[in-house]
């Protein structure tokens, strides 16, 4: 995989509970012996654009579209995210806050 500067360049702490979840950059060109790999038998349901995007439409399930700079994840129960730089910042890096939207710190 290679590095995004929107996301860490070492080991996502923020996913240490989810040591076995795998994460793949979307980016243009991925060779389709990576998204074998990634995806396993899932690969079949995957299309990825001319642009870079990458699109999981697993059946019954809804569409997940991953755009260049996204993360797609897989985790240990076989399901998959997309996560954005934005949804990885707001729910795992920035600091706590109060229902004011401020910092809470320990006095």
């Amino acid at each position: 995989m290679s590095q995004s500067a929107e996301f860490p360049t070492g080991e996502f702490t923020a996913f240490s509970t989810a040591k076995m979840s795998h994460f793949l950059l979307v980016q243009p060109g991925v060779p389709a012996a990576t998204l074998s790999q990634f995806f396993g038998e899932n690969a079949q349901y995957v299309t990825q654009a001319a642009s870079g995007t990458l699109t999981l439409q697993l059946p019954g399930a809804p569409l997940l579209v991953g755009k260049v700079g996204d993360l797609f994840g897989r985790f240990a129960n076989e399901k998959f995210k997309v996560i954005s730089a934005d949804y990885y910042h707001h729910n795992f890096n920035d600091p706590l806050t109060d229902e004011h939207d401020t910092g809470i710190t320990e006095d």
